[in-house]
């Protein structure tokens, strides 16, 4: 009976632990732009504020980026 009563506890350890394990740690939590140049801060800036004068926040899931062409300025 103590035996049927450890496996739940000790199998939801086990995939808690696994899922952990699989998640890929603070690296994968970091963008993967590359390259920060190119990552459209004045549309950030622009974006931000105007959602902030009507009351408004914004959070990013995917940040702006400059076109190809325009990242050289």
């Amino acid at each position: 009976m103590k035996r049927a009563l450890w496996i739940g506890p000790v199998m939801l350890l086990g995939l808690a632990l696994g899922g952990c394990a699989t998640s890929g740690g603070p690296s994968s939590a970091k963008a993967s732009y590359g390259d920060n140049d190119r990552i459209d801060q004045e549309k950030i800036v622009s974006v931000n504020k105007w959602a902030s004068d009507r009351g408004y926040a914004v959070t990013w899931v995917n940040l702006p980026q400059k076109n190809k062409k325009n990242s050289d300025d």
